[in-house]
This record gives C-alpha cells, sequence and structure tokens, in this order.
C-alpha cells in the first residue's frame, strides 16, 4: 500500500466501533433513555450524523468546524454542515469521484488553509480512501483524528439511510439514467490481496450505460467493464440488470464463462433487436501470475509495465457483443501472462472517441501516452491524471461516457 503523507497518518485504518469512546459525546441523554446505544447508532446513520459530528469536534476543543464532502465528479468540496463563515464549496480537482487518496491530503490542506486561515483538515477515512473532510480551527490533533476514524464509517454507512449526503454530493440535479449509473458502482479506490484499484467515470450528456465492478473473491480478482447500447434510462436499465447478472453468477460460485454466460442472458432477455451491449471481463490469479479474459466487442484493455512504462494492448480474439445472435452462445477465455507491478487499464470508447474543437479524436495514443505518463502514479493518481488529460482535450462537453477501471498488480502479492 502507497505510504500517506505523514502530515496525515491516521492511528488506525480501520475506525473504532460505532458508539465507542471516540464518539462518546453525541446525544448525551441516548443511553441514558434506553440503557444501550440504540439512539447513538440512530444518530449516527439518519440526516443528523453532519450536526453530530460537529458536536463532538466542538467538545474535542475545536473552535470553528464544518464537515465537507466531496462532489460525484472529484472536484469540488461542498460543506455539509459547519460554520457559516466557512466556504460553501471548495475547488479541489484532486478526487477520483467522490474519494480522495491519500496522496492529495498535503494538496487539500493548503486549498483549505488558503480559504481558511489557520484551519487544518482532518480525512474522513474508509480504509485507504476519504469520503469527507472535517475542517477545524484550534483543537488537539489526536482527538479530531479518533474523531474522523469513526465518522469516517459514520459516513460510509449513512448512505443508506438518508439521501443528505448524495444531495449534497450532486451540485446539479441528476435524472435517473444517471442515479441508477452512480448506485451501479462499488467504491473508487480500493486496496485488495495483489492489487490497487481505481475507478472513475466522467459522465456525457446525456448518461449512458456504463459501469464497472469488481470483486475480492478465492479464485482471483474480478474486473469488468461495460458500456449498454444507447443513452438514457433504457441503457441504464440494461446496465443495471447487467451488474445483476454479474454479481449473481460470482455470487452462485460461477467460472468466468458461466458468468459472462449470466449477463449475455440478461442482456439477450430484455434486449429488443440491434440491443446490445460491449463489455470485457477478467479475473487475476496473483499466485500464478495468470490474468484470464472474455472480451465481447469491447476497447481492448492495456497493459503497463511501471518501470519500463511500456504500455500494451491485450490482445485476444475476442467475441461479439452480448445480447445480439443466438441466446445460446458459448464463450471461450483467453489466458495471459502478467508480471507482478504491471497495471491493468480497461476503458470504454468514451475516452478513445472524445474529440477536440477540431474534430480530432482523443485516441489510443493520447490513453498510451498518459499512461507511460503515470509509471511513477498510484492507481487513483493515474485514473485521474487520464481524467484531467480527458477534460482539457476539448471544451466540448463529453458525448459519451468516459469509464476507467485501473489495477494496479503489487510487486509481491
Amino acid at each position: 500500500m502507497p505510504k500517506r503523507p505523514a502530515r496525515y497518518a491516521p492511528r488506525r485504518l480501520l475506525p473504532v466501533a460505532l458508539g465507542g469512546a471516540n464518539l462518546s459525546h453525541i446525544g448525551p441523554d441516548a443511553v441514558s433513555r434506553r440503557g444501550d446505544a440504540s439512539d447513538l447508532l440512530d444518530e449516527l446513520v439518519s440526516h443528523r450524523l453532519p450536526a453530530a459530528v460537529l458536536r463532538e469536534a466542538h467538545a474535542a476543543g475545536a473552535r470553528q468546524a464544518a464537515v465537507y464532502v466531496i462532489d460525484i465528479d472529484g472536484s469540488c468540496l461542498i460543506k455539509l454542515d459547519g460554520e457559516t463563515s466557512f466556504p460553501e464549496r471548495l475547488q479541489a480537482p484532486l478526487a477520483v469521484g467522490p474519494e480522495l487518496p491519500p496522496e492529495t491530503f498535503n494538496e487539500v490542506q493548503d486549498i483549505v488553509a488558503s480559504k481558511i486561515p489557520d484551519a487544518r483538515m482532518t480525512p474522513l477515512y474508509v480504509r485507504d480512501r476519504a469520503l469527507g473532510l472535517l475542517v477545524t480551527c484550534g483543537g488537539p490533533t489526536a482527538d479530531l483524528h479518533r474523531l474522523a476514524e469513526g465518522a469516517g464509517v459514520a459516513l460510509e454507512l449513512v448512505s443508506g439511510y438518508t439521501d443528505v449526503v448524495h444531495r449534497a454530493r450532486r451540485r446539479k440535479d441528476i435524472n435517473a439514467a444517471g442515479e441508477i449509473q452512480q448506485d451501479l458502482l462499488p467504491p473508487r479506490i480500493a486496496t485488495v490481496a495483489g492489487a490497487h484499484l481505481a475507478g472513475g467515470v466522467l459522465r456525457g450528456y446525456p448518461v449512458g450505460g456504463y459501469f464497472f465492478d469488481y470483486a475480492e473473491n478465492y479464485d482471483g480478482l474480478w474486473l469488468a467493464v461495460g458500456d449498454a447500447m444507447g443513452k438514457g434510462n433504457a441503457a441504464a436499465a440494461m446496465s443495471s440488470l447487467a451488474v445483476g447478472a454479474l454479481r449473481a453468477a460470482r455470487r452462485n460460485n460461477a467460472t468466468l464463462e458461466q458468468a459472462v454466460r449470466a449477463v449475455h442472458d440478461a442482456v439477450f432477455d430484455v434486449g429488443e433487436r440491434y440491443r446490445f451491449m460491449t463489455a470485457v471481463f477478467l479475473v487475476w490469479h496473483p499466485a500464478s501470475k495468470t490474468l484470464t479474459s472474455i472480451n465481447c466487442g469491447h476497447p481492448r484493455p492495456l497493459i503497463g509495465a511501471t518501470r519500463a512504462g511500456t504500455v500494451t494492448e491485450l490482445v485476444d480474439e475476442g467475441t461479439y457483443p452480448l445480447g445480439l445472435f443466438d441466446r445460446n452462445r458459448t464463450f471461450h477465455r483467453a489466458e495471459h501472462r502478467l508480471e507482478p507491478g504491471q497495471r491493468v487499464l480497461i476503458y470504454s470508447d468514451g475516452i478513445a472517441e472524445h474529440r477536440d474543437d477540431a474534430g480530432n479524436l482523443f485516441g489510443i495514443e493520447n490513453i498510451t501516452r498518459t499512461l507511460e505518463g503515470c509509471r511513477a502514479a498510484t492507481a487513483a493518481g493515474t485514473v485521474r491524471a487520464l481524467q484531467d488529460a480527458v477534460l482539457s482535450f476539448s471544451r466540448r462537453p463529453l458525448r459519451d461516457d468516459a469509464t476507467i477501471l485501473l489495477a494496479h498488480t503489487l510487486a509481491e502479492p
């Protein structure tokens, strides 16, 4: 795991249990009413969470405090609750979706301090990413770190119980297709056995049916990116069903071939004539250094060597997109050698086919150039760099969603 900057190294990666001593000031009479922590937990997984965290920050000695979250594009810090004198928004285009990687914390601190003199920020951690920030003036650093550890996991949980956090992260209205797309996505930054992962989606207009997904299981690390034909609700619905079929197959202990067949069946059953989905499915086995793949009409993944910087395409025979032709199709895997330390980049055609003002394509050449220039970067840093390169390539809005999933395999799995 990449080392965190020393200025923001938390005491533990995993937060203490909710209702522990670090949040004991929240809801002072909650326990006395029922003799347990039930009311305390209710407060931590409701719309009252931001106010509860602020009360705890003040109890720890902070003179001023605010809770910020990151917007879904990863470009702006948005105040969830706190001091009226603190800015409502802070431009900080450093995140991958609504999650901040640790290597950006010092830069984020500088941004915060430039707008709020004497303020310091404490990341709200969940494992290896921050879902928000506690910004304070005054107060013991150690106490605020302990508070942030519990508040981070509470922020993760609260999203299933209230719309408060979701609403704040959306700086503009989002339609049904966009909401479905956001709900399909797993955490944008993750560390699993054998790899660091990062993924993101730059939304086009109108929103399409893209997704990425991953899962670490006993049989390896599963990776997938899919793109349903069309735009709007129909494409989003097809992607939602495809993700459901994929996850159901994995959880039913399916092989890679069986999982792809399950997705094909689902798409075939709901798709009208000429409606289909391109997708690529990979399983990485760290112990055997084997990467298995089935590519169904999708752009070929790229393999990058971290030290040399050389980037090559993952070539296999491939097959037609899902949902086309016969329902009873057979899928065959390809096997590749993947050395520890190499990176696998899966992307959608919304990146390669993005055009500048003169009509030039971003193309695989710019993808490769960006990946080669990021050989010393983390997985999250590489994804952010590629997103920035796409956005700076043209003033035109994206016509298609730009989806990225990067796995940086560890040198010693």
